[in-house]
């Protein structure tokens, strides 16, 4: 079911979770969460003030893996305390 799931987090300076050893999550900027054709973007504009998006209308049976995936995100993301980046 999740094999065509993938993320992409970054922070402010553009380190991204997975390659850069640098990444910073109290500077979070925004993630990706891709799944089959549906991109949703979550994007945190200032402190604990987030963004989501999405440029498509996403199929309810694909929406019910999203909002899984939304779901484990917010609950991580409420447990930082987020900085300014530099």
């Amino acid at each position: 079911m999740y094999q065509e799931l993938d993320l992409n987090i970054y922070d402010c300076n553009g380190k991204d979770y997975f390659i850069d050893d640098e990444f910073q999550e109290k500077i979070f900027r925004n993630m990706f969460i891709n799944y089959k054709t549906n991109i949703v973007d979550i994007r945190r504009n200032n402190y604990s003030l987030f963004d989501i998006n999405t440029d498509i209308l996403i199929e309810q049976e694909d929406l019910a893996v999203i909002g899984k995936v939304i779901s484990i995100v917010v609950k991580h993301l409420s447990k930082i305390d987020f900085e300014e980046s530099n």
